[in-house]
């Protein structure tokens, strides 16, 4: 099988498939509470066949990311499976990506999003890598208007709090206004 082939079947599975700016496979399922993103692909390795998948658990309403961080993938990752998928045979069919499939939505099911969210809330504002804009986005979906305004006056007078470089008062700012339209929203 070719990840084209894996591309299609997803499909019929009820995935919504799309590339990224690089070139990398992803689909998307949406359960009733959640959304499930599934990074694939397919390689040559020796003899055989390898399908690896990377799989990730979010919530429509982890989408503040992006309200955030206009470069952002719509959806963040609330929960990220330690080990990913990985089946090497000497013929990746339809059957391994069907188990693939099943095997990714039920590890979804089972994780705790609302724990996930409040460790996210939780993190340092030192945090590393891209977490600084789980915890903004953590805190303006769990309603903290009153952290995130003081962050916002900490930026203000010049103190960062910590915060990665590229995080700046416009990410502060756009995530107090997110805050805000959730919190009207009630």
């Amino acid at each position: 099988m070719k990840t084209k082939e894996v591309t299609q079947l997803l499909k019929t599975l009820g995935w919504h498939t799309y590339t990224d700016e690089v070139g990398d496979k992803f689909s998307l399922f949406h359960l009733p509470d959640r959304v499930v993103d599934l990074g694939y692909g397919i390689r040559k390795y020796g003899r055989e066949q390898q399908l690896e998948a990377d799989v990730t658990a979010s919530t429509e309403a982890s989408c503040g990311c992006k309200a955030i961080d206009p470069g952002h993938r719509r959806y963040a990752p609330l929960v990220r499976r330690r080990r990913g998928l990985c089946y090497q045979v000497p013929a990746i069919t339809e059957e391994h990506v069907r188990r693939a499939s099943d095997e990714s939505i039920a590890w979804a099911q089972a994780q705790d999003l609302d724990k996930a969210l409040r460790d996210h809330a939780a993190l340092p504002t030192n945090a590393p890598g891209a977490r600084p804009i789980w915890h903004l986005a953590a805190l303006a979906l769990l309603g903290d208007v009153a952290k995130l305004k003081f962050y916002q006056a900490s930026f203000e007078a010049g103190d960062r709090l910590g915060f990665v470089n590229y995080v700046t008062k416009d990410y502060i700012d756009r995530t107090v206004s997110f805050a805000e339209r959730l919190a009207a929203r009630g």
